[in-house]
């Protein structure tokens, strides 16, 4: 991962842990370093939940320090892990999580389109 010298991340590797915030409707990407415990907020992946108990993906943003590092994609890989879990679909609204679908053909089985 890298980060810039002296920065939080020139330190050592951190661990990425993906959650789901449900209270502010969100997967959250954290970054914690190994030895410390410190944990930064990396990214977000917004989301609504439907009445049917569809899920649509809304927006994906990752910090720019911490761009190009993955972090959208695990960001992607839990909220579609995390509709498998549940049984839901998914509604991907999202450019990011439609860009990344057609990467990842093999997640389309829970794919719903937008209702009109």
């Amino acid at each position: 991962m890298g980060g810039g010298p002296g920065g939080w991340m020139g330190r050592m590797e951190p661990d990425i842990v993906v959650t789901d915030n449900a209270q502010h409707a969100r997967y959250e990407a954290r970054l914690t370093h190994r030895e410390t415990g410190e944990s930064e907020l990396a990214g977000v992946l917004a989301y609504e939940d439907g009445a049917d108990g569809s899920r649509t993906l809304l927006h994906t943003v990752v910090w720019q320090e911490h761009s190009g590092h993955g972090l959208g994609g695990r960001l992607a890989t839990h909220a579609f892990a995390d509709a498998r879990r549940r049984g839901a679909r998914i509604v991907p609204v999202c450019t990011f999580i439609q860009a990344w679908l057609e990467r990842h053909p093999d997640q389309a089985d829970i794919v719903v389109s937008r209702p009109r």
